[in-house]
């Protein structure tokens, strides 16, 4: 759908007497989230819509999503929002959708040009840059406060994957990126206690897990401990989580930590079977911290040996002269 604009003037003072405007629709899935549904919905009041999917919530989600105008579809729950962005975008009369999630929000120059590229006819989607607080932190390093995510897209050419954390594939002609800057983000309040990384843990481990076995992917040892390994590498190196003190050390360890347990949920699911091939091979790693326990162990024996001796003597000096003869 599309709005007739009447006015003299559009965007950056040009003559629009005709010209189309392309509707806006924000879509949001929530359940139990007024506490911090809120922000979402006045960051969003510049669309042309705003629709909020209820997943029937005992709080005042839906009443909150009303005051701000929002028209609100109640649902049975679902575990990941992913399984249900196609069903809220096909209800909105917008040829855009904007998907966000309630804890996220829209800056305001990222509002404005938002509606200025929905203008434009050369690309169906749009990747955002989403900078993500964790304990009430946001990142220093690109990895975390310019998370590309593609969030906008026409309706009629873009369909969402229902795989948990999955984005929808675009060929990159028809994509358009925005460029890293504090002024076009989604601010994404991801987890602002321990609570809720718990509670998002627990909610999309296991369902990630299964969407590795629906993949047909079969669990071994070997390619957990690959992908594990190279996400520390990623959050603790490449991330520089070093730089941002302790919120850093703690933003990567959760996000290392939720690697984790979609690969032991994943080996649960799968079976939670021991196979011959990965003893062998934890055998084999296991070798190594072994090997430098034994290492730290003959190299320490002259420095206990040593301290011993200086311990006795440093003793037999302070002792009475009395008890020296």
């Amino acid at each position: 759908m599309v709005v007739q604009l009447s006015g003299d003037k559009a965007v950056n003072g040009s003559d629009c007497s005709d010209r189309v405007i392309p509707m806006i629709s924000v879509c949001i899935v929530c359940r139990n989230e007024a506490d911090r549904l809120g922000p979402c919905l006045a960051s969003s009041t510049w669309a042309d819509e705003i629709i909020v999917m209820d997943l029937s919530s005992t709080d005042n989600s839906a009443a909150l999503a009303k005051e701000y105008g929002a028209r609100v579809i109640t649902r049975n729950p679902v575990p990941i929002v992913e399984l249900v962005r196609n069903e809220v975008a096909a209800v909105a009369h917008g040829e855009w959708i904007l998907a966000l999630d309630p804890d996220e929000r829209i800056t305001p120059g990222l509002a404005q040009e938002l509606r200025q590229l929905s203008q434009r006819t050369d690309f169906d989607a749009i990747v955002i840059p989403r900078m993500n607080y964790d304990l009430g932190y946001p990142p220093s390093n690109p990895l975390h406060r310019y998370e590309p995510q593609l969030r906008m897209y026409r309706r009629s050419k873009v369909t969402w994957p229902v795989i948990p954390n999955a984005l929808p594939r675009v060929s990159d002609d028809r994509l358009y990126c925005l460029p890293q800057s504090d002024d076009l983000v989604i601010i994404h309040e991801r987890n602002r206690n321990i609570p809720e990384v718990l509670d998002r843990v627990l909610r999309y481990a296991p369902a990630q897990a299964q969407s590795m076995i629906d993949q047909g992917q079969v669990f071994t040892a070997r390619d957990m401990l690959l992908t594990l390994t190279n996400e520390c590498y990623i959050q603790f190196f490449n991330g520089q989580a070093f730089r941002d003190g302790v919120p850093g050390i703690l933003r990567a360890s959760i996000l290392v930590a939720f690697h984790f347990y979609v690969w032991a949920a994943f080996w649960q699911l799968s079976g939670g079977r021991r196979a011959a091939a990965d003893d062998r091979l934890l055998r084999r790693i296991g070798v190594i911290p072994e090997a430098i326990r034994l290492f730290v162990r003959v190299c320490g024996a002259p420095y206990k040996i040593t301290r011993r001796v200086l311990g006795r003597w440093n003793s037999y000096r302070a002792s009475p002269r009395s008890e020296k003869r």
